[in-house]
């Protein structure tokens, strides 16, 4: 059996989705799960961006809707996805319409975007593959502003013996 192809050096994978009739990609590091969706739990918190909280194995993730940001609503159907996206300090899931697959893109196809389109904060670059656009999501910038924020220590420190 011959060995895998490993991309070249100037290709980029993308895990590519729809979000209201426009693709969006990913890069495929940065996604380890697709899941069906799952409602998340209503938490007090929840509006905007954030849609809730859903238990990934005992994991607690933030679900995040980029619906509002982009200044539409979400509409669930069932096609509609739930990626898993690392993002530095710890995970997100975003919903998503559906998902396309994934995309070997040729570095050549990739271009910055106008400074007025990326002001969005969802991303750099975009990507032209034949007829398709495909608008690249910087995962930290689009999604790391939803994390926690890990808690200062509460405790008391004890005094030496």
């Amino acid at each position: 059996m011959p060995p895998a192809r490993k991309p070249a050096a100037r290709e980029r994978q993308l895990v590519v989705f729809s979000l209201h009739g426009e693709e969006y990609g990913l890069p495929i590091g940065s996604v380890p799960e697709i899941i069906r969706y799952t409602a998340p739990s209503a938490g007090a918190s929840a509006s905007g961006l954030i849609r809730g909280m859903i238990n990934l194995r005992g994991r607690v993730v933030p679900v995040v809707d980029l619906s509002s940001r982009l200044g539409r609503t979400l509409e669930v159907t069932g096609k509609t996805k739930i990626l898993i996206v690392d993002v530095g300090r710890g995970a997100a899931a975003l919903i998503v319409d559906a998902v396309e697959g994934i995309l070997e893109i040729p570095a050549e196809q990739i271009e910055p975007l106008p400074a007025a389109m990326a002001e969005h904060g969802l991303g750099q670059e975009i990507a032209a593959v034949g007829e398709r656009l495909i608008m690249i999501l910087d995962p930290q910038q689009a999604l790391g502003s939803v994390l926690p924020r890990r808690p200062a220590s509460r405790g008391r420190r004890r005094a030496p013996d």
